[in-house]
């Protein structure tokens, strides 16, 4: 093929420059050289539109973008080779052959590469090099070849697309943007924008969130719709609907949510500097005032006043709920070593995440086995959610499945935004029976099993003689404490246990009794874990359970329990009801509520943060 299109390029040239070509003369040249003239046709095509609609500070732009979202070092070597080429200024004569030849050898590359995502944006850095250095219209033989294999790459994404691969996006509609008269290319346009809008509709809430499971996840796909909307933008493309656009914004300011350190993505090692989130920065940056006030303080550690030291006045609500999409995420603050918290209960097992130190300490399903009298219990139905609330004190979340046997499985997480605590907690309840009634499930004996899944770089490390166990990776990143065990081990033998197995933090609990609560207390300050860690004869941690009352009767643990939790020189109060609302008491604290969680403070008063009474929340 080389050898005779070499042969017969200067044939080719002259069928184009005099524009005349009879049915007799086509049907009298070799099928080799009429697919070369049908490449030149959509080469010369392409150039016409490129030349007077893109300009070279543009075409560096895009090129530098694209080479800043490359995860391989051999991507990013590739387009900025490119980059570098397209910003001389090399005599025309010389132009389309130096060019392409730098094409040929970026679309070389481009299937050896690792990672996919490189493999999309060295093709759509392609197209843009393509462009430029065609804009002259001159005829050169090595055009058509790449012509050709961008199209065979886009019918490759198209592909993908229908199969639920979305990668290929952004290719797609640059491809059709910026070649608009080749052939095939505007259906990629079409099934690319097409497949956008039904992701954007089908994956974002009401409420912005966006329903997928873990934050990589969730940041990779609104990353490829704010990309997209930029492609379109830039290549003139029709805008898209009013209300998709409102929805990806309403992405971005999800997405930016689950940011962390200098606005970048939160892995098991810190931020990841590889994964770029540039796109989602930018829509951020250029929204509403709030929310380009904070990406201003996440990423350069100011407000837009220009001061490092700021307060998170006028900054973006921490914490967000979306019913639709089943997905909370809400966090202690926006400066640095936030701790934040991310869940998703579509499935049958909720999936959890959480960061503290700016590190990913938790991410996995959050599991749970129960068992009745040695029998396994299975949930009915889907989670839903049963509580939802957020205040400068604490954020609360609480969903619940039904279990069979007229039993309800309650899952509930509370942050602290202050402290930098999460409380985990289960609770078993019968709906049913209110306080004093009787039942066979009372004497039923109750066994559950908790598992979170920790990520392979933080290491569980238990004490000797008591429940707890920190989690560190050379750094202490959390304390997490089993309120409703005795603190001791050897108290609480028979009762339960806090452990790991395999890469999963296991909590054990039994009752007696057919109701029970099981709490995990996960505290997530580092300066406090610091004092403890390193000097634990001056900073003891320890926790007990509680006497509750109800009118001068002494309850039992399958009613209500109360616990306070010591960390230094901060203790804090718990509550939770099990069978109904009533006025009781506990560290002399009288309370009407479901759950209750306050600070005690140094007079020994109970400084109330959140309270679930009921249909209403009294902070």
């Amino acid at each position: 093929m080389p050898e005779l299109q070499r042969k017969h390029v200067d044939q080719v040239n002259s069928i184009f420059v005099d524009s005349k070509i009879t049915p007799r003369q086509r049907l009298s040249l070799p099928s080799e050289i009429e697919d070369e003239i049908t490449c030149t046709k959509q080469y010369h095509k392409a150039g016409r539109f490129v030349h007077g609609k893109l300009k070279r500070r543009k075409i560096i732009g895009r090129l530098e973008s694209l080479a800043t979202l490359c995860g391989g070092r051999d991507a990013r070597q590739c387009l900025e080779k490119l980059t570098q080429l397209v910003a001389k200024n090399i005599k025309n004569d010389k132009e389309p052959s130096s060019g392409c030849d730098v094409l040929m050898e970026c679309l070389s590359l481009r299937s050896q590469l690792a990672y996919k995502a490189d493999q999309w944006l060295v093709g759509e850095a392609v197209i843009w090099g393509f462009v430029w250095f065609t804009r002259s219209g001159r005829i050169n033989s090595p055009a058509g070849r790449i012509l050709e294999n961008l199209v065979q790459i886009g019918e490759v994404g198209l592909k993908n697309v229908f199969n639920g691969e979305f990668s290929a996006t952004p290719f797609l509609l640059t491809c059709g943007g910026l070649l608009k008269d080749v052939a095939c290319c505007q259906s990629f346009v079409d099934a690319a924008r097409e497949n956008l809008q039904l992701e954007v509709q089908e994956r974002v809430g009401d409420d912005g969130g966006v329903g997928m499971e873990s934050s990589s996840e969730i940041l990779t796909a609104v990353n490829r719709w704010a990309r997209c909307r930029e492609v379109i933008r830039a290549t003139s493309g029709k805008k898209l609907g009013k209300e998709t656009n409102s929805k990806i914004d309403q992405a971005v300011i999800f997405a930016v949510l689950l940011l962390g350190n200098g606005g970048q993505p939160v892995t098991e090692y810190g931020c990841d500097a590889e994964q770029s989130v540039a796109p989602i920065l930018q829509v951020a940056s250029c929204g509403r005032n709030k929310v380009a006030a904070t990406v201003l303080a996440l990423t350069e550690g100011k407000n837009s006043a220009g001061d490092v030291r700021w307060t998170e006045k006028g900054l973006s609500e921490r914490s967000l709920f979306d019913e639709e999409q089943k997905t909370a995420v809400f966090r202690s603050g926006w400066k640095r070593g936030a701790v934040r918290v991310l869940v998703s209960y579509r499935d049958e097992s909720p999936y959890l995440e959480i960061v503290a130190g700016g590190r990913l300490v938790v991410a996995g399903r959050w599991d749970i086995a129960l068992r009745c009298e040695g029998k396994e219990l299975q949930r009915v139905g889907p989670w839903r959610r049963t509580w939802w609330d957020a205040n400068d004190s604490a954020v609360y979340f609480e969903i619940s499945v039904d279990v069979e046997g007229g039993r309800r499985l309650e899952r509930s997480m509370l942050l602290l935004p202050k402290d930098k605590v999460v409380l985990l907690a289960d609770a078993i309840v019968i709906p049913e029976l209110k306080h004093g009634n009787q039942s066979g499930f009372l004497t039923a004996e109750i066994q559950l099993r908790s598992s979170l899944s920790v990520t392979p770089s933080i290491a569980i490390d238990p004490s000797e003689e008591t429940c707890e166990v920190f989690g560190s990776d050379g750094k202490p990143r959390f304390l997490a404490i089993p309120l409703a065990l005795e603190e001791w081990r050897e108290s609480c033998r028979g009762h339960g246990s806090l452990g790991m197995s395999g890469q999963r933090l296991e909590l054990k609990q039994r009752a007696e009794s057919g109701r029970l609560y099981a709490p995990l207390w996960i505290d997530c300050n580092a300066g406090r874990l610091k004092r403890l860690h390193e000097q634990p004869e001056y900073n003891q941690r320890t926790w007990r359970q509680l006497t509750v009352a109800d009118t001068r009767e002494t309850l039992r643990a399958d009613q209500a329990v109360g616990f306070r939790v010591q960390s230094c020189l901060d203790q804090w109060f718990v509550y939770r009801s099990l069978d109904e609302a009533r006025n009781r008491t506990a560290l002399g604290c009288n309370m009407s509520s479901e759950f209750l969680v306050g600070r005690v403070a140094g007079n020994g008063v109970v400084k109330r943060l959140l309270e679930v009474v009921e249909d209403r929340v009294l902070y």
